[in-house]
């Protein structure tokens, strides 16, 4: 089964795993990870330790929320890390949002490692729609 880690500020991972699944219901093999507090270094380790808490992952996504942020670098160093001739692949995707979230539960059984991800990145800007003012000056 594909893993998740979700890697954010504050408790914007916690918080997006408990609305998702209070839409969906439980969603197995998903890890938080927030940075609040914490030094890159110890959260590349709590990382290190979310990616191999996973029991035999046909992949592990990091979705992290903010590009270019301290969470991005964390994510983007560890996939990088990662020993080549592994057999789990690794991705990162950045500015998830509930949408990624509820994707990756609704889709993960149904598609190969590389395919949901895309489709994730997908139904992510998909969702994001407008803006679209109304009435008054919009200047």
């Amino acid at each position: 089964m594909i893993g998740l880690v979700l890697i954010c500020h504050g408790n914007l991972g916690a918080e997006l795993l408990r609305t998702a699944e209070g839409i969906v219901g439980s969603i197995d093999n998903v890890r938080t990870i927030s940075n609040v507090g914490l030094a890159p270094e110890v959260v590349t380790e709590h990382l290190r330790e979310a990616i191999d808490s996973f029991e035999n992952p046909s992949g592990v996504l990091l979705m992290v929320d903010l590009f270019g942020s301290s969470c991005w670098r964390v994510a983007m160093s560890c996939a990088v890390s990662m020993p080549s001739d592994g057999d789990v692949p690794v991705a990162v995707l950045s500015g998830m949002n509930l949408g990624t979230v509820l994707s990756f539960s609704q889709k993960r059984q149904t598609m190969p490692f590389r395919l949901l991800v895309e489709a994730m990145a997908t139904d992510a800007q998909r969702g994001i729609v407008g803006p679209k003012f109304f009435g008054g000056n919009a200047s």
